[in-house]
């Protein structure tokens, strides 16, 4: 049975999205789709709607959630990663910091100065991932839906 962990599974519309794809592969039939965020709200309303993708569709698959972390990635085959590190109120001082000092960005989670300011936050989280992937599942792939990206894959690199 494949194990499927989710970090940062709060992200509702990453997790829904990406559980109604997984579920109609059928290599992927019975498999354990282990949600994690570090918000119980938001796991628990994220787990609520995995659960009832998996009960409305008679999905073979099982759904499990926690808050810690390397629970979710013990055994996993794959790594799914939604996080946004420092929570949505610290993201505005991305956009707004840069803007005090003339530099107007319509977007700051992938470039530029807000870019940095949001990788500053998320890499040390991200290679906490990795590390505790290179233990837990060495043989896990991740696929990161986290922003900025780039900056991002090269950290772990």
């Amino acid at each position: 049975m494949p194990k499927i962990a989710f970090i940062g599974a709060g992200s509702f519309g990453f997790t829904r999205t990406l559980v109604k794809d997984i579920l109609t592969f059928p290599l992927l039939e019975n498999a354990e789709l282990a949600l994690m965020d570090i918000d119980p709200e938001r796991l628990e309303y994220s787990t609520r709607a995995v659960q009832r993708i998996v009960d409305e569709g008679k999905y073979p698959a099982t759904v499990t959630s926690t808050m810690d972390r390397r629970e979710a990635l013990d055994g996993a085959d794959a790594v799914l990663v939604t996080i946004l590190a420092g929570g949505v109120q610290v993201w505005r001082h991305d956009i707004e910091i840069p803007m005090k000092f003339g530099v107007d960005m319509n977007v700051g989670d992938t470039r530029s100065v807000a870019g940095i300011f949001r990788a500053l936050r998320t890499i040390p989280v991200m290679v906490g991932i990795a590390k505790d992937m290179e233990e837990l599942c060495p043989r896990a792939v991740m696929l990161n839906y986290t922003n900025p990206m780039a900056m991002l894959c090269r950290a772990m690199q």
